[in-house]
């Protein structure tokens, strides 16, 4: 790209990361207009579209599914992609086109959306940066999923929308002392299963998770960290592991394993945790955001 490209693309990325969510912070309802910009992108990545044009009618089961799979905790008001759909228009680079005026923060129609002659669109010149160059589309995906999802559940999005290959290889910088003070804290072990390794002198297959998801504003403070290994942090960001009463794990009741596979999960429940902090306890704050945003199900 030309700088000029480049300069148009950095406004772009500014513009998605200021995405007006959801007031309540409740990661179900913030996170849809993000899938949204993604299943767009993905569409246009995979030439599933010939013009600068989206029909709701196209998108909506895709976009229902993406929600509630990646949506984070469900609303009592389920996924309703329309939602997104249509108050994306408060955001400068997106159009809706409907049969009927809609006063702004008003949800329009399903059938609205529904009619052949309704659509979304990108601005022009954000549809033509975007469809002309790969290296533009891998940049607003990593900048969406950096801005409000942990690394862990990256490539399960990028595979469910079909971004696997699309890579800007530009990745967000952690803090270093972070990860050294988890790791520390829980003896370089996982905090759910006591799972150690050392591979070449040095602890191998364990991560330094944090609790409130860094996306939104968990800090990087030893209290809002745990130590956990591969399969135990997957699981601890996708909701289907909780931490109740400080230290009891619990599993999502809507986990349910379909053979000896998800033992190493469900072999978890109701045990305490098999390693304890040295010196620092994760503050009751962290897991309470936790309970209320990401675990999936009643312990």
């Amino acid at each position: 790209m030309n700088l000029n490209e480049l300069q148009k693309l950095d406004e772009l990325l500014e513009q998605f990361r200021s995405m007006k969510l959801h007031g309540s912070g409740r990661l179900g309802a913030a996170l849809k207009k993000p899938l949204l910009v993604l299943l767009l992108v993905s569409r246009i990545e995979n030439n599933r579209v010939e013009e600068n044009r989206f029909h709701f009618d196209e998108i909506e089961k895709q976009l229902e599914r993406l929600i509630r799979e990646h949506g984070g905790r469900p609303t009592k008001s389920g996924p309703r992609p329309e939602q997104p759909f249509s108050h994306l228009r408060s955001s400068p680079f997106w159009i809706l086109n409907s049969q009927r005026e809609y006063e702004s923060g008003t949800t329009a129609l399903v059938s609205d959306l529904r009619d052949p002659n309704s659509y979304g669109a990108f601005q022009p010149k954000v549809y033509q940066l975007l469809r002309s160059s790969s290296d533009a589309r891998a940049r607003v995906v990593d900048s969406i999923l950096q801005e409000w999802w942990p690394e862990t559940l990256h490539g399960d999005i990028r595979e469910d929308l079909g971004l696997d290959r699309l890579d800007s290889q530009r990745r967000r910088q952690r803090d270093r002392q972070f990860t050294i003070d988890v790791l520390e804290n829980f003896r370089y072990s996982c905090a759910f299963c006591g799972f150690h390794a050392v591979l070449n002198g040095q602890a191998t297959g364990i991560d330094a998770a944090h609790v409130q998801w860094h996306a939104y504003r968990g800090p990087d403070d030893v209290a809002n960290g745990i130590s956990l290994c591969k399969l135990h942090h997957w699981a601890f960001d996708k909701g289907i592991l909780g931490v109740m009463d400080g230290k009891r794990i619990c599993i999502a009741d809507v986990f349910v394993a379909q053979s000896d596979g998800g033992l190493p999960l469900e072999s978890l429940k109701d045990h305490t945790f098999a390693v304890e902090p040295r010196n620092n306890a994760i503050a009751e704050q962290f897991l309470d955001w936790h309970r209320n945003n990401v675990y999936l199900g009643a312990a």
